[in-house]
């Protein structure tokens, strides 16, 4: 599935194409809204996006300043422009700007499907090809035990090609197990339990890649059991037995030993789940598929794996959920609070009668990892919600058995994700600014793009970019605009003679042409006019 954000300031297009877009193109998804190119452009900084589809037309940061934006920060977001006007040389601006397509209004379901999945072959070739020439040179010094974990996440990930490129290196090896049956396990730390103990979100994460790192070394040596990473960092094993029966008792077995290893170290008990056995390569997918469901009936049950039959049995209830947090994912992207309030509160009324503190906060940190990871949100803004949490933990008033203080408390955890990240303190951000600021005043006449002043000050691109959209309420490039702009006319009133191609150099353009373009839109005249004006 990709991720694509959408950017457009008119909200029924917005609205058409966020409400359209699964349903014409299935393997892709809406992850973001955003209806100008400044808020588009926080959410980049927020999220992961395969492909951004933008308006051409927009206040502020227009489509094709956006593209650009995300050709020198994103290079692998693609964009796509949409525009009413057929016109060559806004499509020939675009292709510049690194623009994938184009499409002109008004659009039909059939162009937006034919651009969506021309696009999607095209991550998927690209991906494919990135990891098979991976594979082939590296294949030599995988270990047998990496070897089989990559192919285990790529049967998870239901990634045909991976499977194929990697099926190939272990059967030339002989390393594979044959026998016939087979099921997928899902083990999680109890990230509430962790919660409640005093555990913050990168020492709860921890627990979760320590308990992997167990399960490789309790179980490597077995030729029956094979351990990978899986969503929300939880861990899935492969078990491979003679008989169905062997395989479900092998899983229970597996359960027991990594939860006596994890409760000795944490004193809190794992939550598991197994599920349908297998007797093809091809099935293993349904059977993490089925573990992964039954994994959402272990938030409000005991230490034992849950199996695949009690999954079928609760199917009403699980169905419930999935379609209440596809609802509230629909209210975060959109911002649509009241909604999401009543959504939250539906979504609590599902949970078993009288629900213990531990129970909400289970299911309220399933919706949270599931709407960051359906969302591809970076993993800095899980630490924010997280942190919301503990702190209404914490609260003299907290009663999760009460539906009004748990649905608060989601709400204010979800929206924390919204929140611009910033990890620096006001004083650092504030001379990270003027620095900025002293060596765009210092360079202005030379080449420097908002990488190379990142460079120089040891921040990443995308921070330095949030930075000046805080600091200055606009982008980088038309500070440094503005900047090039106000010298110019300085030296052109100190020499009025001065040829403006000399003036064009002076501040950082590299011909006269371009810099009475400019010109005349940053100051709604052109430089001779300027001139004559104030002679």
């Amino acid at each position: 599935m990709h991720a694509v954000m959408i950017v457009d300031d008119e909200p029924l297009m917005l609205k058409y194409l966020n409400e359209n877009i699964n349903r014409i193109a299935p393997d892709w998804h809406v992850t973001g809204l955003a209806s100008d190119g400044l808020q588009a452009v926080s959410l980049l900084q927020r999220q992961d996006f395969d492909l951004v589809i933008t308006d051409i037309k927009m206040p502020e940061m227009d489509g094709l300043e956006l593209a650009k934006f995300i050709y020198e920060i994103y290079p692998q977001t693609k964009v796509v422009i949409i525009s009413g006007f057929d016109d060559f040389d806004y499509a020939r601006r675009a292709i510049r700007c690194g623009v994938s397509d184009y499409l002109l209004k008004p659009l039909s379901d059939e162009n937006i499907t034919d651009t969506l999945n021309k696009i999607s072959e095209n991550i998927e070739e690209s991906a494919s090809k990135a990891f098979s020439d991976h594979i082939l040179s590296k294949s030599e010094k995988f270990t047998d035990i990496e070897l089989k974990s990559a192919f285990l996440n790529a049967v998870i990930q239901n990634n045909l090609a991976h499977i194929k490129s990697l099926y190939a290196v272990i059967h030339r090896r002989g390393i594979w197990q044959t026998d016939p049956f087979s099921c997928i396990m899902v083990l999680s730390a109890d990230s509430a339990s962790l919660l409640k103990q005093g555990y913050d979100y990168p020492k709860i994460t921890s627990c979760k890649i320590h308990l992997n790192q167990q399960c490789v070394e309790s179980f490597q040596n077995s030729s029956r059991a094979t351990v990978c990473y899986c969503d929300y960092d939880n861990t899935a094993i492969l078990v491979c037995e003679k008989s169905k029966d062997q395989a479900e008792q092998a899983a229970k077995s597996i359960f027991d030993e990594a939860n006596r290893l994890f409760q000795k170290e944490h004193s809190i008990n794992l939550l598991g789940a197994y599920g349908s056995i297998a007797e093809d390569t091809l099935c293993l997918q349904e059977s993490f598929s089925t573990a992964s469901q039954a994994l959402i009936l272990s938030l409000a049950g005991d230490a034992s794996p849950v199996p695949p039959v009690d999954f079928i049995r609760q199917r009403i209830f699980l169905n419930g959920i999935h379609t209440l947090i596809a609802s509230i994912y629909s209210d975060f992207i959109s911002y649509n609070e009241s909604k999401m309030r009543a959504d939250l509160t539906n979504f609590i009324e599902l949970f078993p009668k009288q629900p213990n503190l531990l129970i909400s906060l289970r299911f309220g940190i399933y919706l949270i990892y599931n709407i960051t990871q359906k969302s591809k949100m970076k993993k800095e803004h899980l630490e924010r919600a997280f942190q919301q949490l503990a702190l209404l933990l914490k609260s003299p008033d907290s009663d999760f058995s009460a539906e009004k203080y748990t649905t608060a408390v989601l709400q204010k955890s979800l929206f924390s994700l919204n929140k611009a990240y910033d990890s620096r303190g006001n004083e650092e951000t504030s001379g990270l600014v003027d620095k900025a600021r002293e060596y765009i005043y210092s360079h202005y006449s030379e080449p420097i793009s908002l990488t190379l002043v990142a460079e120089k000050l040891g921040v990443s691109a995308s921070y330095l970019s949030d930075l000046f959209h805080k600091e200055f309420g606009e982008l980088y490039s038309k500070f440094v605009t503005r900047v090039r702009m106000e010298q110019a006319i300085t030296l052109m009133k100190a020499n009025p003679n001065e040829k403006i191609y000399t003036i064009a150099t002076q501040v950082g353009f590299v011909n006269a042409k371009h810099f009475n373009s400019v010109f005349k839109k940053f100051y709604h005249m052109t430089p001779t006019e300027f001139l004559q004006k104030n002679s």
